[in-house]
């Protein structure tokens, strides 16, 4: 059945409202919001709960399962609610997806205080791409599911399991393991990255501004570095990030 919201102050749309724009609501409702038919049918094929949908007055959608809330919105109050600038007629709210228990013999990346949604998203999609297990956010990295997150992933944080650990339980997760850290460095005395054996070792990419934090540092057992030109700096983080997930593919 099909509702009709004609009022910004509904509850249902006061709650989509603030599922878009903070991420403590989110976490505390352990719900999210994104937007798109791709993204929404994405969700819905990797087994997220899907609970509300919001169409706008005139646009199409396929049909969806039974159980999934529907509510039309006038074009007009859509677009005041819409994140885009040319809205696609469909957002949506769904259960944020608890993370299942991680292999012993899995592949993963640790990404350390990488705050742009951007990155985290092309991270993510990169990791789906390459059969990584799962991605690991320590040190205040952005929301994967924010909606900025979950676009830029064009849907595989539906697919590549987000772990938010900090720095003591991601020790303890590498120890059970017996694997060992790897801090990305630009320059100094570290492996090359397509040296490394990454069936034992665990590569953690840090900020464009700051780098490796001193806290994941002191966790780690080495380094290693992207080979690169004279003359550059560092390469950017999600870049990083898919030149190492290349490399461990390449040697699974």
């Amino acid at each position: 059945m099909t509702e009709r919201v004609t009022s910004r102050h509904n509850p249902a749309v006061s709650h989509l409202v603030k599922l878009l724009s903070q991420r403590k609501y989110r976490r505390m409702n352990g719900e999210f919001a994104a937007e798109g038919t791709k993204l929404l049918f994405d969700a819905i094929a990797g087994g997220a709960d899907v609970h509300t949908v919001f169409q706008a007055e005139g646009s199409d959608i396929p049909a969806l399962p039974v159980g999934i809330r529907h509510i039309q919105l006038p074009e007009r109050l859509f677009e005041s609610v819409s994140t885009q600038k040319s809205p696609q007629g469909v957002i949506f709210t769904a259960g944020i997806p608890v993370p299942p228990d991680l292999p012993k013999d899995g592949r993963f990346v640790v990404l350390d205080g990488v705050q742009d949604p951007g990155n985290l998203g092309t991270v993510m999609r990169t990791a789906a791409a390459m059969g990584l297990d799962g991605v690991f956010l320590c040190g205040g990295c952005a929301d994967a599911f924010s909606y900025k997150t979950v676009r830029a992933s064009m849907g595989a944080v539906f697919r590549v399991p987000a772990y938010e650990y900090s720095i003591d339980e991601l020790g303890s997760f590498l120890a059970e393991r017996d694997l060992t850290l790897l801090a990305g460095m630009p320059a100094g005395e570290s492996l090359d990255v397509r040296c490394v054996d990454w069936s034992t070792n665990v590569a953690v990419v840090g900020s464009e501004g700051q780098g490796v934090s001193n806290g994941i540092l002191k966790l780690a057992g080495g380094s290693f570095r992207i080979p690169m030109a004279a003359g550059t700096e560092s390469l950017n983080a999600a870049v990083a990030a898919a030149i190492i997930m290349w490399e461990m593919s390449k040697k699974r």
